[in-house]
């Protein structure tokens, strides 16, 4: 297989076609244009632009990052973003240079009238956007003042996070922004709130091509409890609500991706994104429902190199399932996820095979079981005692436990 036939596996954002469904995704990898070309060299579909503000933004640092590789936790504060002469140069720049990679562009308006979305719209459809991403979704901005400022009587207009909880906003910027271009538009909405699918199906419905879910959630990441007043962060002094993200949030994304496909059906575009950081996250994401896989985190680590390898491992899969399109993969576990009331669960219990068996004694601190006793020999378990939880198998160092099965 050629380099080029490697890649190509389309799908389409309107009537945009992506020659592959990966897309780096707006982040600090999207910022220049030698960061666009390169990505473009990779093989990547598409890139959507670092977030761009129209006005300047009201908060904008210079970045501040925390890759805690234990917790598999990406966590930053203070972040820079492109105003909207950055955010056009880009673009222009990056539809010079970049022949095969769709270029998006991600942005937001910070007033409180929706004449700023329309002039941005315009702005980027002239500079040679190919799809428009509007950003309902950054936590770490007016969402995370808010949070401060529930209890003053100080008020500013919403953006971010703040206004992606809110149908009737998503609606209205949507619709307005439809009125001056006919570029694809991609809404990229908040699961801060948790209702992420009910506005994205106002979304579709108010004119969007795709809704974009969000790979971070605003948290507090874990601090010195004896040095508290230190900030976990580099050159920064205080310690402050942070963007987390990474493959710990793969669940919650995966959660977001299947809420949406299901209340919205199978017709619209969704761009799934949180936590992919392998071929196999991808696949996840496209059977609980993504058309497209956005990667944000992982380039931030490993760069763009690492899609080839995704992509040929990925022809590897599909041959061995049978599948011809990204499509064939997407939905497949829409019908698998049962609620708590349809779960069909039978009897068992855990058994330990005492040649394999250390003795080493991990499984009778369960707090929960009272069925293993442990002798000089191995663990010994109550077939009458053990309620089949499974903790012990997977506690074992030695793999030495296993589940019988009692099916009636």
């Amino acid at each position: 297989m050629t380099k080029d036939a490697l890649f190509y596996l389309p799908v389409k954002i309107g009537n945009i076609e992506l020659k592959n469904p990966f897309i780096v995704a707006s982040g600090p990898t999207a910022k220049r244009i030698d960061q666009l070309e390169l990505a473009e060299k990779c093989g990547w579909g598409a890139a959507s632009i670092k977030q761009t503000f129209n006005p300047v933004p009201y908060i904008n640092y210079q970045p501040r990052y925390r890759w805690l590789k234990k917790e598999k936790l990406h966590v930053f504060t203070a972040e820079y973003r492109l105003n909207m002469e950055q955010g056009q140069r880009l673009v222009e720049e990056a539809r010079k240079k970049c022949q095969e990679m769709v270029i998006i562009a991600n942005y937001s308006y910070v007033q409180g009238d929706l004449e700023g979305w329309q002039d941005a719209a315009r702005r980027f459809d002239a500079a040679g956007a190919q799809i428009l991403e509007l950003n309902f979704c950054c936590p770490n901005m007016s969402f995370n003042v808010d949070i401060s400022e529930r209890s003053s009587k100080e008020s500013r207009p919403s953006s971010g996070a703040s206004m992606g909880q809110d149908e009737d906003s998503v609606r209205l910027v949507l619709e307005k922004t439809r009125e001056v271009t006919k570029l694809p538009i991609i809404a990229k909405i908040t699961p801060e709130g948790g209702r992420i699918a009910d506005v994205s199906r106002v979304a579709f419905e108010s004119g969007a091509a795709a809704v974009c879910s969000v790979a971070n959630r605003l948290g507090i990441p874990s601090i010195d409890i004896r040095n508290y007043k230190k900030s976990i962060y580099n050159l920064q002094g205080e310690n402050t609500m942070a963007c987390l993200s990474g493959p710990w949030i793969k669940p919650l994304a995966l959660r977001d991706v299947f809420e949406i496909r299901r209340l919205v059906g199978p017709g619209p575009h969704i761009n799934g994104t949180g936590g992919v950081a392998s071929m196999e996250d991808a696949v996840e994401m496209m059977m609980c429902g993504a058309d497209s896989i956005g990667v944000c985190t992982h380039t931030m680590i490993a760069g763009f190199g690492f899609l080839e390898k995704w992509m040929k491992s990925l022809r590897d899969y599909m041959k061995t399932m049978g599948f011809q399109t990204a499509r064939d993969m997407r939905d497949l576990l829409l019908t698998e996820i049962k609620p708590a009331s349809e779960l069909t669960v039978w009897a068992g219990y855990a058994q330990v095979d005492p040649e394999k068996c250390s003795a080493c004694g991990l499984c009778i601190e369960i707090g929960h079981c009272n069925a293993i006793v442990l002798t000089d020999a191995s663990a010994g378990i109550d077939p009458d005692l053990c309620q089949g939880c499974s903790t012990c198998i997977d506690i074992c160092p030695k793999k030495a436990i296993r589940m019988v099965e009692e099916r009636k």
